[in-house]
């Protein structure tokens, strides 16, 4: 470690700029060290190579190059000095602007970096909030049956004319001012007779047609028309139905118990689609009142949420979408193309979310160090074995992550503001949930626990599938 002199200055934001002088001995020797690092490259006519006096050798290099290899050797060293002379804990990379840097004279430079904020947390454990208890009832199982059957109906030739809600084979053009459009016509389309789904009038005016029969359907295109030059205007819908299919729906009976795997019989069926109702519903009740309690809590923060933790945030974000984009083969440009927009203006969507987030991890973390919450090295090795496990499981290898300092960093993190999310909500609600082990994610927080202790959930899940 470089020798340094360190003056701090605090700034709004949780700023600190460091002023930092290095003495003109250690700016000699990176200076020594740079010339044995670049002389080796130099050749020098009439001498051998490395035997060329250095005033020659160093007029060759030129000193612009000769001080820059200097100070990418000496500034490391000497910021990292600067911190512990000044004990501070960097939450991003520094801004360094260097004032002087000679031979036989001091070096000085500053760096600007932002640190954690002061945060004021008023009592905490006096958040009180209820645990709500929601229970299904036969109505939304008769929902969530019709549903079910829904899924598993069939379509069957009629001949009779449309009804609602058939799904009809049809030959379409559209035609304005009484000429066929080119470009706008299709044949053997699909389509279902809902009004819902459908352009305003045209599943109206399909009511009634037979197979066969050719009708024009007069309506007025919707603004968000994809035809920009079509978007807004009157036309014609030229349709002519060459097939009729209603959807039949199997009975509520024990074969439909066996159709979709679920029951031998219909009560056994019924039974299973209310516990996993009733099992989401306690899910639901869960994140509610956990997002009731991190509420709460961040009502007695009171903190200035450093710009570098917004930034990393969104930035995190942006990357999660661009994965997400990239596992159902579309690009981050393409994305921005169909959405009509810009990353800038994504990047100002993400960041309401992202203050929020921040605010919350600052929060759980004061209350964390407070209440001497910690994590364990075998609660890591088990949170990273079955998040990695069940990546093995679909093809993907991970070995070497199983040891990888920053992997180990973010499930540390992550399993921690899960354990203080449930030091919160015992201290919020006593009484326990015995309908959810363990509790679930709160929401804008991403939770490591879940791949802790998430083989059971996954097996309901699936079992839900």
């Amino acid at each position: 470690m470089a020798a340094v002199k360190v003056d701090t200055e605090r700034k709004p934001g949780s700023q600190v700029v460091l002023s930092v002088e290095v003495d003109a001995d250690q700016v000699s020797k990176s200076i020594d060290q740079a010339y044995s690092r670049l002389a080796p490259r130099v050749r020098i006519a009439g001498f051998r190579p490395g035997k060329a006096p250095r005033p020659m050798v160093e007029r060759e290099i030129g000193w612009p190059a000769l001080r820059q290899e200097a100070l990418d050797l000496i500034l490391p060293t000497a910021y990292n000095s600067a911190l512990d002379e000044a004990a501070l804990d960097p939450i991003d990379v520094p801004r360094v602007e260097v004032q002087q840097f000679e031979r036989g004279q001091p070096m000085r430079f500053t760096a600007t970096v932002s640190i954690k904020p002061e945060i004021t947390l008023k009592d905490y454990k006096d958040i009180s909030v209820p645990r709500p208890h929601s229970e299904i009832g036969d109505k939304e199982v008769d929902e969530a049956l019709e549903r079910l059957r829904s899924r598993f109906a069939e379509l069957h030739a009629v001949e009779r004319p449309v009804q609602a809600g058939d799904f009809l084979t049809v030959d379409t053009h559209i035609v304005k001012s009484g000429a066929v459009l080119i470009g706008e016509s299709e044949t053997d389309a699909q389509l279902e007779v809902d009004k819902e789904r459908l352009i305003t009038g045209l599943a109206e005016g399909l009511i009634g047609q037979a197979v066969g029969e050719t009708r024009d359907i007069a309506l007025t295109l919707p603004a968000d028309y994809p035809k920009k030059d079509l978007a807004g205007q009157n036309v014609a819908f030229r349709i002519t139905v060459k097939s009729i299919k209603e959807r039949r729906l199997p009975a509520l009976d024990d074969e439909l118990a066996k159709q979709v795997g679920r029951g031998q019989t219909f009560e056994e069926l019924r039974q299973e689609v209310h516990d996993e109702l009733q099992e989401a519903a306690h899910v639901a009740d869960e994140q509610r009142f956990e997002n009731d309690v991190l509420k709460a809590l961040d009502e007695r923060m009171e903190v200035e949420v450093p710009e570098a933790l917004i930034e990393r945030e969104v930035t995190r974000r942006i990357r999660e979408l661009e994965t997400r984009l990239q596992e159902q083969g579309v690009k981050m440009d393409r994305y921005l193309q169909y959405t009509n927009t810009s990353l800038d203006v994504l990047k100002a969507e993400q960041r309401p979310q992202a203050v929020q987030k921040v605010r919350l991890e600052l929060a759980l973390e004061t209350v964390a160090e407070r209440e001497g919450l910690t994590v364990s090295d075998a609660e890591v090795d088990e949170a990273v074995s079955n998040a990695l496990a069940e990546e093995d499981h679909v093809g993907h290898r991970h070995g070497d992550l199983r040891t990888a300092d920053p992997v180990r960093a973010y499930f540390r993190h992550q399993l921690l503001m899960r354990k203080t999310i449930d030091y919160l909500s015992s201290v919020a609600a006593p009484e326990a949930s015995a309908t959810i082990e363990p509790p679930s994610e709160a929401k804008e927080l991403e939770s490591a626990g879940k791949a802790a202790s998430g083989g059971e959930r996954r097996a309901r899940q699936k079992k839900g599938q």
